[in-house]
């Protein structure tokens, strides 16, 4: 099961034309997503009728776990496919929305699903002696102990987690879709072995006491962007104009984004962190000795997880990248197109006759600025979005719907991010 789905979180999302909050969001019906999603399905339901024909299903598989297969197939449906997607494209917060399915609806579905028996009974019996084999004496055995290896995993997960969401990786994500599809990737994977290792007792190879700490650990670590989000004074990543069109600032999306990723995941620890607990206690009861083994790497963990922190600090090749910003715009034109609408009159701007204006401020080195307006990081498709229409982004602003269109924008944007 974990092929074909990892495979799914692989496909880039669809190209997605901007559109206003009243029009409809539409579905995505890739082909190939729903051709894996038919897929993964089908194999799993060859296993369920090969265990039927040789009367065996009731021994391996209830109803609850196919119930649970069958949720997270839809799950993983409704984040790729749905209007979700498309929304993920134009708001901040939808794009954490479909993080956290990917991270902790799904992979927890299909690990309560149990469904490695199932698959298993849908290959024919010589792979299937030859699988078994291996893993519990062969290489396929030394490769899965080695992947599910709590330490490393932790590291995975958490480090991932905080990296993809620092601004820079964030923003190569959004603008390279294979980055994009190798965030997916990691995400779900790394969730994957996660959960695993929380609810699989079989597998996870750590007592009680230590599956607690793995979970405390992983609480305070995941739940340091969301804090940062929700509290932070400005928005921090590259997109932000088209919250506008959702009645949003940006940074109200992008504190939203921190609600979204601070509260759900912290119920979603303190949930498995109670269900480990009870089974602890439940162990004891029935008096099984139970290793309290609370593992010393803690610290190491805290400190191995700031790597991919510290790597992330810096902008990225997305940040890096300004020539994009100014790309398909004119900025001759520029000048000309300044000139005629009068921005002199407010501003002070190197190059343009008369534009000695003090209503607004300078835009001496505007090239060089990190912010439009003070709270959009400066990229070519947010100037844009405040030359068009600023009022849609800071409504009440002294600054004036002035009628440009997109073209002139570009070109205006072009010639102001020209100025170093």
């Amino acid at each position: 099961m974990i092929v074909p789905l990892a495979v799914l979180t692989l496909l880039p999302a669809p190209a997605f034309a901007h559109q206003g909050a009243h029009h409809g969001l539409p579905w995505s019906w890739d082909p190939e997503v729903l051709a894996l999603l038919a897929i993964a399905g089908a194999w799993y339901g060859l296993g369920l009728l090969t265990l039927s024909q040789r009367h065996r299903r009731h021994h391996v598989v209830s109803g609850t776990r196919i119930a649970f297969l069958l949720a997270g197939l839809a799950t993983l449906f409704l984040a790729l496919e749905s209007p979700l997607d498309a929304l993920s494209d134009q708001l901040f917060s939808a794009h954490m929305t479909q993080h956290l399915v990917l991270i902790l609806v799904a992979p927890p579905l299909f690990i309560l699903s149990r469904s490695t028996p199932v698959l298993l009974w849908a290959m024919p019996a010589d792979v299937r002696r030859a699988t078994l084999s291996s893993w519990r004496q062969g290489w396929l055995g030394a490769v899965g102990r080695i992947l599910f290896n709590p330490l490393l995993v932790w590291i995975a997960f958490c480090g991932g987690f905080i990296f993809w969401h620092i601004p820079g990786p964030y923003r190569w994500a959004v603008e390279e879709r294979a980055v994009h599809a190798l965030e997916h990737l990691w995400f779900f994977l790394s969730s994957l072995a996660f959960w695993t290792i929380v609810l699989e007792r079989g597998v996870r190879r750590l007592d009680y006491a230590s599956t607690l700490l793995f979970l405390v650990g992983t609480a305070i670590l995941s739940g340091l962007p969301g804090a940062l989000l929700l509290f932070a004074a400005r928005p921090f990543y590259g997109a932000g104009a088209a919250a506008a069109h959702w009645g949003l600032t940006p940074l109200e999306d992008q504190q939203l984004a921190g609600v979204i990723m601070w509260v759900p995941m912290g119920f979603a620890y303190v949930a498995a962190g109670v269900w480990v607990f009870v089974r602890w206690m439940e162990a004891m009861d029935r008096k099984r000795p139970t290793r309290l083994r609370a593992s010393p790497a803690l610290p190491i963990l805290l400190f191995a997880v700031m790597l991919p922190l510290l790597l992330g600090l810096g902008e990225g090749p997305a940040a890096a990248a300004e020539p994009s910003s100014t790309r398909g715009g004119d900025a001759d034109r520029g000048a000309q197109l300044i000139g005629k609408y009068g921005c002199g009159y407010c501003h002070t701007i190197p190059g343009i006759a008369n534009a000695k204006g003090r209503v607004g401020p300078p835009l001496t080195d505007f090239g060089d600025r990190l912010y439009v307006a003070g709270m959009l990081p400066n990229t070519r498709d947010n100037l844009m979005a405040w030359i068009e229409d600023p009022q849609r982004i800071v409504p009440g602003n002294v600054m004036p719907v002035l009628g440009v269109t997109e073209d002139e924008a570009r070109d205006i944007a072009a010639y102001l991010h020209s100025l170093h």
